[in-house]
Parts: C-alpha cells; structure tokens; sequence
C-alpha cells in the first residue's frame, strides 16, 4: 500500500492524496489553496496513473477545489461523497466558477474551470453511504466512511486490504456544534497507517458554550453603542453557527433583538441545508422536517445585491455575517473597507486564518499603536478605528482532541499533515510514545510494508538531515541574543518543522560537556525571544527552528515576537484566586498571552470596582501586570436581577430593556403597586448594580417619557426648548466637539432625546467646556450626557507620556476606575521634584491620579 501527498501536506490548503491499495488506485479530495501564487496540487503527479475512484472527505474548497480538473483528466472515473457533501459540491463549485469569471474580468486572471466542465463533474457524482461499504470500482477495498464532525456531510474515511489498513481523518472536530454532532470514532481500528489533520494541534480550544457567549454579547455591545458588527465567516459551515448562535442569545434574552443581515455565498449554503436534514443535529434536523427556516427569520434577512448592502450600512445598528471568512475576497472585505474606519463598529474572526490572509493582518492590528493601524484594501489604505476581535469557534479538533483520537484509534504510524509547521511539531511532540510520528512534505510517498518483526510499517523516503556541527559553535562564548541566529543557521533543514530541547542546544553551542550553569544560559537567552527559536505551545521545554520564510515575516514585522520571559498565566490566576477567588459576581476574568494584562469582568462592575479596588491593586503588583474592569455590566444577569427584585403585584410585560449609554434598566409592567414600594425596588437595584432602574406601572406618575436624571455630567435644554431632529442633533454636536477638543465619538438616543460626547479625560472636558455644553444642550434641544469613562489607550499613553524623563515604563499602565488611578511599574530613576510635576501634569490633562512602582518595590504618589 502507498500514499503520495499531492497536496495539503505540509500546510492548510490544496489537499489531494493518492492512495495505491489492494490493486487499486483511489484518489482522495483535490483542493485548492485559497491564497498565494500555486493554488493547485500537483496534478501532473497524475499522468500515467490508471484512477479507479475519487473520494471526497467534504465540500471546503480546499478540498474540492480542483476537483473539476481532475475529473476532467479522468472523464470515466466516479466520484463518490456524502449526500449533504454532493448537495453542497453543487452550490460550492458554482460559485467557485462565479468568482473566477469576476476575477477573469476585474484582474485577468485566467479561470481553472467553467460551467461546462462543473457540470459535467456534478454528473459524476455517487453516493457515498455511513458506515462499511464495498464500493464496485474497488472490489477487494472495504471502505468506511464516518461521521467526521467538521461540516455537515464531512467524513473521515477508512481503507482496509490485504496490503495494509488506512484511515484519512480528513478535517475533523470533536465536540458537538449547533448544526451537527461531534466526530465518531474512525475505522478501522489499530490501521497501519492514520493520516491525521493537525490544523490547531499547537492549541487548546476554549469551551465552547461559554465563547458563543462571549461573542453573542460582544456583538450586542457594538450594536447598543450603535455601531454595525461584521463577522467574516466561511460561507459552508461556520456562517450557519454563527447565525444560530446569535438567533438562540435573542430568543433566550441574552441579548436584545437586532437585524442580522447575511450576505455572499452564504445566503445560497443557507438553503441547501434544506436538502439534507439527515446530516444534521437532532434539534436541527426535527426543525427542519417541521417546515422551518433555521438560517432566515424577520430579523435574519439575505442580502442580494449593492443597493441592499448600502442600507444594511445606513440603516440600523445591525450585525452582518459574510463570506469570505479570511477576508480574501467576497462581500465581507467590502463590509470590512468601510466599516475598518468607523470606532464604533467592530468587526469578528471566528475561525481559521492564515498567516498571509489579509484577515490576519487586520487581526494583527487589535492592540497596535493608532499611528500603526492601517489596512490596505485593494488600492486603498484606510485607518483602522474599529474594534477588532476574535472567537473560538473552530471546526477542528485542537491538540488534546487529536491526541484522544490518536489514543482510541491506536495506529501503527501516524503522519501529521493539514497544519502549519508550528502546529504539527507541537502535535508530534505531544503524540510521542503513541505511535511512530512522520511528518511528510508536499510531493513525498510513503510505503506501507511487511516488517522484520511481523506485522507492516510505513517506509519514508530518506530525507538528509543537517549534521551538528562536531564542535563547540560558540567558540566559549556565551549564548546570546546575537548567537541565537548562528546556532539556527548551523541546524535548520528549511522544514520549520524542527524541535530541540534547551539541552541539546546548548550542547551545540557550548559542546558536549555543557554545564548546568551555561544550560540555564542558554534557556534565558531563548526565553528573551527571537526570530530565530519558538517555544511550542503546550509543550514546554522544547524550542521549534522555523522556516526561512517564516524568519523573514518576523523580522520584517520588526521582530514581531514578544520579547522577554514567558507569561506564566497559571501564576496569575493564583494570584487572582488568593484576592478574589471568593468573589461570586467575578465571571470572567482573561490573561493576555503576550502581554499578561489581565481583564477582570464582573456582573456590575461599577459596584464591584470599588468594592474590590485594594485587591485589584494588590493582583497588578504582585503580577506585575496591568488589571483592568470591564466596563460593561452583564446584561442577562441586569435583567434577571430586575425581574427579581418586582414586588408582588407586578408582571413584566417583555423583557427588560437595557440603555448602556444611560446607565438605566427599565422594565414596563403590568398590575398595581404603590410609589413608596416602586422607590424602594429602584433603590435597591442602584445600590446592587450602580445602575438605575425604571419600573413603567400604569397608573403611576413617572417622569416624562425621553426624559433623563440630569447628574453632574448631563446638561439639560432650557424647559420648554423645542428639540431639532435627530440627525441635525448629532452633526452639530460633531461639529461643535470634533477631535480637536479630545471628543472622540458622539451617538444620540431617539428615544430618551439624549446626545452621549465621548470625551478621552471626560473629568476635564467637565470642567473645561461646561458653558459649551450648556450651550450646546439649548441650542440643540436635547440633553448633553458625557459619557464618564475615559478613554482607556489615551489615558495610558498619557501616563506614560509624563513620566519624567530618568524613568521608563516597564509594561502596561493599569487603570484603578474606583480610586481615579494610573499605576505604572518603571525603572530608572528621578528627583521627587520631577514625579511631583509628572503627577500634576496628568492630573491637569486627565483628572487622574499617577502611581508609579519602582524596580524595588518603592511607592511614590502624588
């Protein structure tokens, strides 16, 4: 038996693998990659080859792609797949066809296929049923097909001869996904060989429950501010997640209702699911029988041409789910175009992105400087404004997963492919002791085999490897930053796929009687960081030497790596345990894997940020690290607290409605109650959540409807203004307040007539513009609210900014909100005098007060 990888090998994309069995040739999936100059695999590999089957492990256009071509080459040869892949191969391939002729007209590119020869490939397609099954193009092959968990019709396919047993995982997820159930066990059991994806195998995926969340109420966020949330989807299989995650959170309240529009290919996956209800969940498939529309809805509506994206865009605050997923073309890049400006939109990755996507370089920007967050779109460069973000929702097993498969499938030889470098080294180096561990490379075959010893083993061909030098490379010198680049140029064999351990580094450099001192050397010198030796994720103590190409991307981002020792996130979550372990109403709290910063989200955290501000700055010292509060209470939690505060007497007519920008919870109700009582539960919801709540009971005299409480920042129109409409509210507010005066975004409230100016130190803006606020309020008609949250970035750059000149920021500023506190870990010295001018200084910009902690541990404040 043989296997030769024509594609999909060594990296994601342009999977196509030829197998030799039992007197048989079957060829495996024929994708495309998505990105880069040689989209296809090699096919030429093919001449001479007598074919007598094309199986497909699903209908991504990595692995169908070039299918057409194939089945062109080979015009007698069946293709056989799944029912809900044949059904979706249909829809794939034509719009495969569609983008290519855009592109023919728009870019010259010539096109791989046409209608004609898509056709002609459909006409070839055969069922391929669960389960063992004796196909008759192969009549001495038992073929298995599993459910493979990654896409609905998606399997994992198993090969059993009289010279060897073969199971191709294909691309593959465990757990359970909203549209589908979770992988089944491959088989056959114990095969010679498994070929086994290992997109994520350097990763650990959140829970899954928890990040739909997360990104259900993130979006809401965007959408309360009044900003349009994209998410760039793939359009087969991760689209549809998305979509019935955010239609679950609002009919369970969550979330509050919003439109959520759908667009590219998208809308066409959408309604194939239809055809192929069997493949789905249970709870999916009942739905469907039962005559509904999962994807589309009142509030879920399709977008179809240019005129309608412009009114998604102008119209209200919505989401918007778009292929392509990587931004790599489609309606999405777009949406993304002019959306990238806007800060109060935000646009969410949810899954897979390579590295030269043009969605990872827009991702790349999240916690860039803003004189560094640019993207270019086509031939337009445009500043990226927007929130930018990204959510575990992957289709793919992560490393424990696949080693649990690894694990019940026990194989002889496993071969690590569908995976960048760092993702398969990590991958082996967790596998080891499971199986015998290859690696193999685009174009290389492998040979199932009789063994000495009994049984079959799979025979690679002989790759040379790099000869350590015989001699100490550091000629006595230490291991440092500078000697890290000479000691990967000796080793590296240009695989990226390469693993060392400290040891047998330093054994390179320093010879082989290394000491422990010059081992630890050596390990602190790697843990400095480089471009040169990365440390495998989940897998401590063992340094990968990267590709070339990938060097040349590092240090061409500027060195691109963080530099400096690891971040010990379990310590910090000690640390956090032994302040606030106790605290009920801490829900979330986050580590930064770069930088340590550490996000604490608690239910009310207005509340809870005063309450808990001495252990907050207790965990930022003894981390050493910035800790931060969400600002944003937890709105199903707001809005269980209301409902369970209502006295007897009261009903709810709906849900409660929550205005963030106000600060209010109001709820409308049914029944009869007296003031004294509504006052009371109003109270006690203030003093729980910092929050105001309104109970709307008839018969009870409130305050006019759209107005507001006018407090310390809020300035109220003249009794008796006529309000202006909403849009000339707005624009002059903008115009009155623009950048120059530090108001960074302004939104208006139609309902409460209410104009929210956003101001980067809100405490000074106060004191400064108050008689232009007040003339603002009157002249407009509306009340002026400022928001009172600084602006987190330009309260932190304005703290490191006044740092005298003899000190230096050694990480993050963190921000105490309770206390009106910047605290700042430095080194270096200065006289008192300076700090006292350092501390007036930001107090006179911000209203903040300045900390800074010492190399020692010395406090000096102001």
């Amino acid at each position: 038996m043989q296997i030769q990888f024509l594609g999909g090998a060594s990296g994601v994309g342009a999977t196509c693998q030829l197998v030799a069995l039992g007197g048989r040739h079957v060829l495996v999936d024929a994708g495309v990659r998505m990105d880069g100059g040689d989209r296809l695999p090699d096919l030429a590999a093919l001449a001479g080859v007598h074919l007598d089957a094309i199986l497909v492990t699903h209908a991504h256009a990595d692995h169908i792609g070039a299918l057409p071509l194939v089945a062109d080459r080979f015009p007698g040869v069946p293709i056989y797949a799944t029912a809900a892949t044949l059904r979706l191969m249909e829809v794939m391939l034509g719009d495969a066809v569609r983008v290519m002729a855009r592109r023919a007209a728009d870019e010259l590119e010539l096109p791989l296929y046409d209608d004609a020869l898509v056709a002609a490939t459909l006409r070839r397609l055969r069922p391929l049923a669960v389960g063992e099954q004796r196909l008759p193009e192969l009549p001495d092959v038992l073929v298995s097909a599993q459910r493979a968990g990654h896409i609905a019709g998606a399997v994992s396919l198993g090969f059993e001869a009289q010279d060897g047993r073969l199971v191709i995982s294909g691309d593959v997820s465990i757990t359970p996904q909203r549209t589908i159930l979770g992988a089944a066990t491959p088989a056959p059991l114990r095969p010679d060989l498994l070929v086994l994806e290992s997109t994520y195998g350097a990763r650990l995926h959140p829970n899954r429950a928890i990040e739909e969340r997360r990104l259900a109420e993130a979006v809401a966020e965007v959408i309360e501010r009044g900003g349009h949330c994209l998410i760039p989807a793939f359009a087969l299989g991760r689209a549809q997640e998305v979509i019935l995650i955010l239609r679950a959170a609002q009919r369970d309240g969550v979330i509050p209702p919003f439109p959520i529009a759908v667009d590219g290919l998208v809308r066409s996956v959408c309604a194939a699911y239809a055809a192929f209800p069997d493949a789905l969940g249970p709870a999916l498939r009942r739905y469907v029988l039962g005559g509904g529309r999962p994807f589309f809805s009142s509030r879920i509506q399709p977008v179809e041409n240019q005129m309608q994206r412009e009114r998604v865009l102008t119209g209200p605050p919505g989401a918007i789910i778009a292929s392509s997923g990587m931004l790599t073309g489609g309606p999405s890049v777009w949406y993304a175009e002019r959306l990238a400006e806007q800060p109060q939109a935000a646009i969410f990755f949810s899954g897979y992105l390579d590295e030269e996507a043009p969605g990872r370089r827009l991702l790349d920007l999240a916690d860039a400087q803003p004189e560094r967050r640019q993207m270019t779109f086509g031939a337009r460069t445009v500043r990226v404004a927007c929130q930018i973000g990204r959510y575990g929702l992957s289709a793919h097993a992560d490393g424990d997963e696949l080693a649990a498969l690894v694990r019940t499938l026990k194989p002889r030889t496993v071969a690590l492919v569908h995976g960048d470098p760092e993702a398969r080294a990590a991958l082996a180096a967790r596998l080891v002791g499971l199986a015998e561990l290859i690696s193999p490379q685009d174009g290389q075959t492998l040979t199932v085999a009789p063994a000495a010893r009994g049984g079959r083993r799979v025979v690679l061909p002989p790759s040379p490897e790099p000869a350590a030098p015989a001699y100490a490379l550091g000629n006595g010198d230490p291991l440092e930053t500078a000697g890290l680049e000479r000691l990967w140029t000796a080793l590296r064999d240009g695989s990226g796929m390469q693993t060392m351990s400290v040891r047998e580094l330093a054994r390179v450099w320093y010879g082989p009687e290394v000491t422990i001192e010059q081992e630890a050397q050596a390990g602190a010198s790697l843990e400095a960081g480089s471009a040169y030796f990365m440390s495998l994720p989940l897998v401590p103590g063992l340094w990968r030497l990267p590709a070339p190409a990938e060097v040349r991307r590092v240090l061409a981002a500027g060195g691109g790596r963080r530099t400096g020792p690891r971040i010990n996130s379990a310590g910090i979550q000690t640390i956090i345990d032994q302040h606030l372990g106790a605290a009920p109403d801490l829900y979330q709290r986050s580590i930064d894997a770069e930088t340590g910063a550490v996000m604490l989200r608690y239910f009310f955290p207005v509340i809870a940020a005063e309450r808990d501000a001495e252990a907050i700055t207790q965990i930022a010292a003894e981390a050493g690290v910035p800790v931060t509060v969400w600002p944003y209470p937890h709105q199903a939690q707001l809005a269980a607290l209301a409902l369970e505060l209502l006295p007897d007497g009261l009903q709810a007519e709906r849900s409660p409605a929550i205005y963030h920008e106000e600060g209010r919870v109001e709820v409308r109700c049914q029944g009869s109650v007296d003031p004294a009582t509504i006052a009371a539960v109003e109270a006690a919801f203030q003093q729980r959540t910092g929050l105001r709540l309104v109970l709307r009971v008839p018969g009870v005299p409130q305050e006019a409807e759209g107005s507001v409480a006018v407090d310390e920042a809020s300035f109220a129109p003249p009794e008796g203004a006529m309000p202006s409409e909403l849009n000339f509210a707005l624009s002059t507010a903008r115009s009155w307040f623009g950048p120059a005066s530090g108001c960074y975004k302004a939104s208006a409230d139609q309902q409460t007539r209410v104009v929210t100016l956003r101001f980067h130190f809100p405490l000074v803006a106060r004191s400064s513009y108050a008689a232009q606020l007040a003339e603002l309020a009157a002249f407009i008609g509306w009340t002026v609210r400022l928001w009172p949250q600084p602006h987190q970035d330009a309260l932190m750059r304005a703290a490191r900014e006044a740092l005298p000149p003899g000190l230096t920021a050694q990480s993050s500023p963190a921000l105490q909100s309770a206390t009106r506190e910047v605290v700042v870990r430095v080194q270096g010295s200065c006289s008192r005098a300076e700090l006292t001018e350092a501390v007036t200084r930001l107090r006179e910009q911000t209203g903040w007060t300045l900390t800074v902690r010492g190399a020692h541990h010395t406090d000096a404040s102001v």
